[in-house]
């Protein structure tokens, strides 16, 4: 046999040994599965989304409902949240009047009635760990109402590895006798989206002042892929507290200390920066793929006297 034969041979049977160890995935993708120790009995509990299919090529936003176990009022000073890769965010509520079973959920991508679900923590980082102050805390009722609006995108602008979408999450409880204040959050969002094929736009948006002195604890601005830049000003100062360019998986700022003080009826006004390199116009929606957001998360005490979520939704200006 020649030897440019044989070396003809010995390279094709490598190429197909290498490309036979290309593909070979896990035969049992859960152990892929992100996971998280719960907390001790007595220190908390653990809640979340059991594993669920994204197709390829799909978006899914799955509304999972489930009733808290505790007996008594729970007191949160610490939240952790884990999810496999691919989600787009996960946003908690809670409501005091709906009543769902534990283990239904909803797939349609509609939106939550805000009049009776209250959103209380959200994330869009696949790991967060956020300590609260001292004595500062978010509370539960005993046997509270939850929905973990959790959106996992498996397309063509994110991807979820193994079509496999996981959530969970720990509160952290402290006694309600070391409380001395809890959290409030506001969402707000611009819905005037509008960008033409081929264009750019910059949104702003000034957010509801609140009338009491306030200490901003997080920030986060959510956009989609169009979204290139976002940023948050104090409104009388110009001074820049918050910025974000990463839009699949954007900066969770946690102020250190006590967080950030706000004097009464200051308020903060945000902008976002789109540049739409499609064919088509871009509108204001849910769906990652082919829709756009311009919203921020803002987690603050003390909470309002009805302990509701502060909604801040309108055309911006």
């Amino acid at each position: 046999m020649k030897l440019n034969t044989l070396l003809y041979i010995c390279v094709t049977l490598s190429l197909l040994s290498c490309k036979k160890e290309t593909v070979t995935q896990p035969s049992d993708p859960a152990v892929n599965d992100i996971q998280l120790q719960a907390p001790p009995a007595g220190m908390g509990v653990q809640i979340g989304v059991p594993v669920f299919e994204v197709p390829q090529g799909k978006e899914v936003q799955r509304d999972y409902y489930l009733t808290l176990s505790s007996d008594s009022d729970m007191y949160i000073n610490k939240v952790q949240f884990r999810y496999n890769e691919g989600s787009h965010h996960c946003n908690v509520f809670k409501s005091d009047s709906i009543t769902k079973p534990s283990g239904t959920y909803d797939d349609t991508f509609t939106s939550l009635d805000f009049t009776v679900w209250n959103m209380f923590a959200a994330s869009q980082a696949e790991s967060l760990d956020w300590q609260l102050p001292s004595g500062v805390a978010i509370k539960l009722r005993a046997h509270q109402q939850i929905c973990i609006q959790s959106h996992y995108v498996n397309a063509t602008t994110q991807s979820t590895p193994f079509s496999r979408a996981k959530v969970l999450i720990n509160f952290w409880t402290i006694p309600q006798a070391q409380v001395t204040a809890q959290v409030g959050l506001v969402f707000a969002s611009n819905i005037l989206i509008n960008i033409p094929p081929q264009d750019s736009l910059t949104t702003r948006k000034l957010v509801r002042a609140i009338p009491w002195d306030i200490n901003i604890l997080t920030l986060t601005g959510h956009f989609h892929s169009r979204g290139k830049n976002f940023w948050v000003d104090r409104y009388t100062t110009s001074e820049e507290i918050y910025r974000n360019q990463t839009w699949d998986e954007p900066p969770v700022k946690i102020f250190p200390g006590t967080g950030y003080a706000l004097p009464k009826d200051e308020q903060i006004v945000y902008f976002s920066q789109f540049y739409n390199t499609t064919s088509d116009t871009i509108h204001m929606g849910p769906h990652v793929e082919n829709q756009e957001h311009s919203n921020l998360f803002m987690t603050f005490y003390p909470a309002p006297l009805d302990g509701k979520t502060i909604y801040d939704i309108d055309r911006g200006w």
